[in-house]
């Protein structure tokens, strides 16, 4: 297990390595025949030193760079594409209305919010033709020092979460390898605990490349090319063997029985639930506008992600509350109950998180949120440590022999926790 966790490693840090992309510092290359384009958005703190500046070069020399807050009247005109385009250029911010930016010129901004943060909105555009090709640098800077310059400001703070994170499950994957081994070495490595070691590593390999881009963004405002994604793909995975976990046990195994109930159905149900997860995945990332200001889950893939979710969870609680029916032993039944109300409690909270996503404003949305879904992640995966770990679990877990790959025979609770 070492030994291949060592070879995914290398062959991540190579992949940051060699891939480099853009990050808030936005250099692009343009060709469009469309006579108003998206270039960037950016939220401005009321810190002061703000900047904003633009460099480039077009073919079409009546291409212009305008800028917009995201006052109603001016991005919620120049948003929406049911005004035409002299009307969205006209509700553009005074300091391109007035003057306008060329897009062959080189011009500098400073931005200044003292109300609340902003979000800046820069577009190109030429409402006698079309925008055409347009070669251009944007850097977009905050106030502040290292940790709050180069990110806009409704993703300020998540570098330093993800850092915390990233101690806390560096610790627990520690702690999982440790007790790993231990029961390895004494012929006790149950299935149950292989799961939730995958489930660790996954989550703290998803914290580490998301932590890497955030740190590679602080210095220069770029990050590694599909890192973000990439971690994002891994916290899916291990999500969904989670939730497999979770439904295992909530069918009794290992606990109440040593084979696996409707195995074929478990198998089936998680393979659609990961193909859809995928699919959804996909289509979130690939339709995404970065214009907008929305929550993931509050667009039509996310709405489909979070009913499926919603239906594993009662899928749990079905099994979970048949399993507690048919089982007498009072230490596992008092397991149940525990687990099943801690998480039900996991799977609610996803739910929970996007009203509050619904309920704050866009420019401390995605820090809120975050910051709510790593922290009952890492409680979660602490909890189910906790539950299953050796010195609590003798009394309900069976330790489990190499003896057949389908079934595992139990053993005395004395031998498994002699192992510690």
């Amino acid at each position: 297990m070492l030994r291949q966790t060592s070879i995914f490693l290398t062959i991540f840090i190579a992949f940051l390595i060699c891939n480099v992309s853009n990050g808030m510092v936005v250099k692009e290359k343009i060709n469009s025949q469309s006579n108003f384009v998206f270039l960037a958005k950016f939220c401005y703190s009321t810190t002061p030193g703000a900047s904003m500046s633009y460099i480039g070069t077009a073919a079409n020399a009546s291409t212009s760079i305008y800028i917009y807050n995201d006052w109603a009247s001016e991005w919620g005109v120049g948003g929406n594409s049911k005004y035409s385009c002299s009307e969205r250029i006209a509700a553009s911010t005074p300091q391109t209305n007035s003057s306008q930016i060329s897009a062959n010129s080189s011009k500098t901004l400073l931005p200044e919010d003292h109300q609340r943060a902003h979000f800046w909105y820069v577009v190109a555009a030429n409402c006698q033709s079309e925008v055409g090709e347009v070669d251009f640098t944007l850097t977009l800077l905050n106030g502040g020092g290292l940790w709050s310059a180069q990110f806009s400001y409704d993703e300020q703070g998540l570098e330093a979460l993800y850092l915390v994170y990233f101690f806390v499950f560096l610790l627990l994957t520690a702690y999982t390898a440790f007790t790993a081994f231990k029961l390895y070495k004494s012929n006790a490595f149950h299935p149950m605990i292989k799961i939730l070691s995958g489930v660790i590593i996954l989550e703290f390999l998803s914290i580490f490349v998301i932590l890497c881009n955030y740190g590679s963004y602080s210095h220069n405002g770029t990050g590694g090319k599909g890192a973000q994604g990439f971690g994002e793909l891994l916290d899916l995975a291990a999500q969904l063997l989670f939730i497999l976990l979770l439904i295992l046990i909530a069918k009794g195994w290992a606990i109440s029985r040593v084979t696996i109930d409707e195995k074929r159905v478990v198998l089936g149900a998680m393979g659609v639930l990961t193909v859809l997860y995928f699919i959804m995945f996909v289509w979130i990332k690939a339709g995404e506008n970065p214009a907008a200001t929305t929550y993931m889950y509050d667009t039509v893939p996310g709405i489909i992600l979070l009913v499926a979710r919603s239906l594993a969870m009662l899928w749990f609680m079905w099994c979970g509350y048949n399993t507690y029916l048919e089982e007498t032993h009072p230490a596992k039944r008092n397991f149940y109950t525990v687990f099943g109300v801690a998480f039900v409690a996991w799977f609610l909270i996803l739910p929970i998180i996007c009203i509050i996503a619904a309920a704050v404003e866009p420019w401390v949305r995605e820090k809120t949120v975050l910051a709510f879904y790593v922290t009952t992640n890492a409680l979660a995966l602490i909890g189910v440590s906790f539950l299953l770990s050796p010195s609590r679990s003798g009394e309900y877990l069976a330790a489990a022999t190499k003896t057949s790959s389908e079934e595992y025979t139990s053993i005395t609770t004395k031998s498994y926790d002699e192992s510690f």
